[in-house]
C-alpha cells in the first residue's frame, strides 16, 4: 500500500503545472446553449438576457432597440445617397434611395435578416443572399437614440451592401458557425448569439460524460471534460477574453483560422493583434481594448502576483449588466482598497469608476461612449485645452504594437503592418515598414519561405510587375489568396491564359469564394472563352443573384459573345443594384449608341462624366452621345 501512494504521489507531481494542458474538449463538437441548458437551466436563462447572449438574433421589432417610426434618414453626402429603415408586415428593411430635385432617380430595398449588437452601444444590421453575409449601411447608436452610417462606412467609404462578414467577424459576435469552407462569407447555418461554449469550450466531451455518468466533484475538484475559466491561468482567462475584445490588425499563424481557437489555449497560438502606439495612447484607443488598457494599470501590476486583476474580477458574463445595482462596481473596487481610501475621495456622491475609470468615445466609432478600462488616478491635466499643433502631435504614430506576443518574429510584424493597411488606412509607410521588417526576416533566417508576404506586399503597392516576377520563385502555392493575387496581377497585365492558371489554383482551394469565382470567369472572358466565361458567372449569380459587378461582366461577355439583349438585361440588373457601377455604366452606355440608341446612351453618359470628370474616355463618350 505505501508503494501505491507514492506512486500516486509521483504520478501527480508529473501533472502539467498549466491545467490548460489537461482539458479534453479542445478537440470536441459544438452541441449548442439548448444542450447546456439541460443541466445549467439557471445559467442559460440569465446569459441568454446578457449583452453576450443578446449580440446576435433575427432581424424582428422585439429585437431591435432602434427607432424604426418615421425615423430621420441618414444622408450620405460623399455617395449621394439616403438610407431610411422601415417595417413592413412585421419585417424590416432598409432603403437606399438618391434625389434630384425632390425625384427618385434610384431606389433599393433590402430586408434586413439579422441583428448585430445586444442595443447597449449599437444595433448593426446583416443580410443574408444564399448564405452569404454582408453587412448593411445602416446602424443605430443607442447612446445618441440616432441613426448613421456604421462604423468604417463614412468619409467616402460607404461600400453599401458588400461589406463581408467574415469568420473573424462573426466568431467574435455569434457563437459558432457552420461556416462553408473555402468561402469568405457563406454560412450553412448561423446561431442567435454567443453562446456557454464561446467561453467553456465545445461541450460533447462534456454531455457524453455526463450521460455515461462520469461526474466530477468540482468543489474539490476540476472537471476537465470542460473550461471553467475562473480555474485557468490568469494568462490564459486574458486570452479567452482578449480574442473578441483585443481590436486590431489580427494575423492567423500560416495553419490556422480564426475559429481554431479553444478556451484554455494560447491565443498567441493561433492569432496575434497589431495595433498602433501614439504619442499619447493614454488617450488615443480604439472600442474594444480593454484588456490592452487594463494591463497598462497599476491596479493590475500590483494584483499579479497575489490574485491578479482579470475581466471577471468586476464583470459577470452570465448576466446582463441592467441587473447590476448601482454600487456593483465600487464594491468590487472597495475590495481591494481600504475604506479609509474610498472615504478620502474628494466626491463622495460619485461612483469609483466615474473619476478613474472614466467614460469616454473611442477614436474608431462614433456617437458610442465606452468606461475606459485603464484604472488611474483622476488625470486633472487630461481635460485641460489644448492647441491644434499639441493635438495633432498628440496622434503621432510611433509604433505597431503587438498586443498578444510579447517578441512576435519580424514576419509575422509585417503582416501586422499590412494588415493594419488593408483593413485601416491606405497610408504607404504601413508598407515601407512591412518591407523593411520582411527584409529583417530573410537577413534572420535565409531560408524562409517569404513568398506569400512578398507577394502580398508587391500587391498591395500596385506593383503588379513584381508580383508576378515573385511568383516564378515559388515552388509551390501556400494558399487560395496568393493564388488570387497573383491571377489579379497577370489579368491587369493583360496576360489573361497566365492569370487563368492562378486564379483556377485559387477557386480550387477556396471553391464557394465569389471573389476568386468572378476574377476567373473575367479571365476566361478577357482570354475569348466567352461560353466558359458566362457559366461561371451564371454559377456566381445563382449562388448570390446580388453580385453587380458579376451582372456587369456577364453583360460584357454577352456584348462579346454577340448577344446584345441579354448584355442589355445583364447591365440594368448591375445598375439597379449600384447606379455608380462606372463599368456598368460605360458599358451600357456604349451598347445603346453601337446598336443606334444614343438617347438612351445619354443619362449613363453623363453620370460617368460626373463620377470621373478628368477620365477622356468617358467625356469621348458624351461627346459621341451628346
Amino acid at each position: 500500500m505505501r508503494y501505491a501512494v507514492i506512486l500516486l504521489l509521483f504520478l501527480a507531481s508529473c501533472r502539467p503545472a498549466d491545467p490548460a494542458a489537461t482539458y479534453l474538449n479542445t478537440e470536441a463538437d459544438y452541441v449548442g446553449i439548448d444542450a447546456c441548458a439541460s443541466c445549467h437551466p439557471d445559467k442559460a436563462a440569465t446569459f441568454r438576457e446578457s449583452q453576450m447572449g443578446r449580440s446576435w438574433e433575427p432581424a424582428t421589432l422585439a429585437n431591435s432597440a432602434a427607432d424604426f417610426d418615421n425615423p430621420e434618414p441618414v444622408y450620405d453626402p460623399h455617395r449621394d445617397l439616403y438610407y431610411r429603415p422601415f417595417t413592413r408586415d412585421g419585417s424590416l428593411y432598409v432603403e437606399e434611395y438618391r434625389l434630384a430635385d425632390a425625384d427618385t432617380t434610384y431606389r433599393r430595398v433590402e430586408e434586413i435578416d439579422y441583428i448585430v449588437g445586444s442595443g447597449h452601444h449599437t444595433n448593426s444590421h446583416i443580410m443574408d443572399v444564399g448564405g452569404y453575409l454582408y453587412q448593411m449601411p445602416l446602424t443605430w447608436y443607442v447612446q445618441d437614440g440616432r441613426w448613421d452610417l456604421p462604423p468604417g462606412f463614412a468619409d467616402g467609404n460607404n461600400i453599401r451592401f458588400s461589406r463581408p462578414i467574415t469568420l473573424k467577424c462573426i466568431t467574435c459576435h455569434n457563437a459558432m458557425p457552420d461556416y462553408v469552407p473555402g468561402s469568405e462569407n457563406r454560412y450553412l447555418d448561423v446561431p442567435d448569439g454567443i453562446d456557454c461554449e464561446r467561453c467553456h469550450g465545445p461541450g460533447s466531451v462534456h454531455v457524453e460524460a455526463m450521460r455515461a455518468g462520469r461526474v466530477v466533484n468540482v468543489a474539490t475538484e476540476t472537471d476537465y471534460t470542460i473550461v471553467n475559466p475562473a480555474k485557468l491561468p490568469f494568462e490564459r482567462q486574458f486570452d479567452l477574453c482578449q480574442g473578441c475584445h483585443m481590436q486590431g490588425a489580427a494575423v492567423t499563424k500560416s495553419d490556422r483560422t480564426f475559429a481554431d481557437f479553444r478556451p484554455s489555449m494560447a491565443l498567441s497560438d493561433i492569432e496575434n493583434v497589431f495595433w498602433p502606439r501614439y504619442a499619447d495612447s493614454l488617450h488615443q484607443f480604439v472600442m474594444a481594448s480593454h484588456p490592452d488598457r487594463l494591463m497598462q494599470s497599476a491596479c493590475f501590476e500590483a494584483s499579479r502576483e497575489a490574485a491578479p486583476l482579470t475581466c471577471t474580477t468586476c464583470h459577470d458574463p452570465h448576466v446582463s449588466i441592467e441587473t447590476l445595482g448601482p454600487d456593483h462596481y465600487t464594491a468590487v473596487c472597495q475590495g481591494c482598497h481600504a475604506e479609509a481610501q474610498v472615504a478620502a475621495c474628494p466626491e463622495e456622491s460619485a461612483d469609483c469608476t466615474s473619476c478613474h475609470m472614466p467614460v469616454s468615445g473611442s477614436s474608431d466609432i462614433p456617437h458610442v461612449r465606452i468606461t475606459d478600462h485603464f484604472i488611474r488616478r483622476p488625470d486633472r491635466e487630461a481635460v485641460r485645452l489644448v492647441g491644434a499643433e499639441e493635438f495633432e502631435d498628440q496622434k503621432r504614430f510611433v509604433r505597431l504594437a503587438s498586443l498578444i506576443a510579447e517578441n512576435p518574429p519580424p514576419g509575422e510584424i509585417a503582416l501586422g503592418y499590412m494588415t493594419y493597411f488593408e483593413e485601416v488606412t491606405n497610408h504607404p509607410g504601413f508598407l515601407d515598414s512591412a518591407a523593411v521588417l520582411l527584409e529583417k526576416a530573410r537577413r534572420d533566417d535565409p531560408g524562409a519561405d517569404l513568398g506569400a508576404a512578398l507577394v502580398r506586399l508587391h500587391f498591395l503597392r500596385g506593383d503588379h510587375v513584381a508580383v508576378v516576377g515573385q511568383a516564378r520563385f515559388m515552388a509551390a502555392m501556400p494558399d487560395a489568396w496568393t493564388a488570387y493575387r497573383i491571377g489579379e496581377a497577370f489579368l491587369t497585365l493583360n496576360a489573361p491564359q497566365e492569370a487563368i492558371a492562378y486564379l483556377e489554383d485559387a477557386l480550387a482551394m477556396a471553391p464557394a469564394h465569389l471573389r476568386f469565382m468572378s476574377r476567373l470567369a473575367s479571365g476566361y472572358s478577357q482570354a475569348g472563352r466567352q461560353a466558359e466565361a458566362i457559366t461561371l458567372f451564371d454559377r456566381i449569380l445563382d449562388a448570390n443573384p446580388k453580385q453587380a459587378g458579376a451582372l456587369s461582366d456577364r453583360g460584357f461577355a454577352h456584348v462579346l459573345s454577340q448577344n446584345a439583349e441579354a448584355a442589355e438585361a445583364d447591365f440594368l440588373a448591375a445598375l439597379a443594384l449600384d447606379p455608380d457601377l462606372e463599368m456598368g455604366l460605360a458599358n451600357l452606355a456604349s451598347l445603346y449608341f453601337n446598336t443606334g440608341r444614343a438617347d438612351r446612351a445619354r443619362p449613363y453618359a453623363r453620370r460617368l462624366v460626373a463620377l470621373d470628370p478628368a477620365n477622356a474616355r468617358y467625356r469621348r463618350l458624351w461627346e459621341l452621345v451628346e
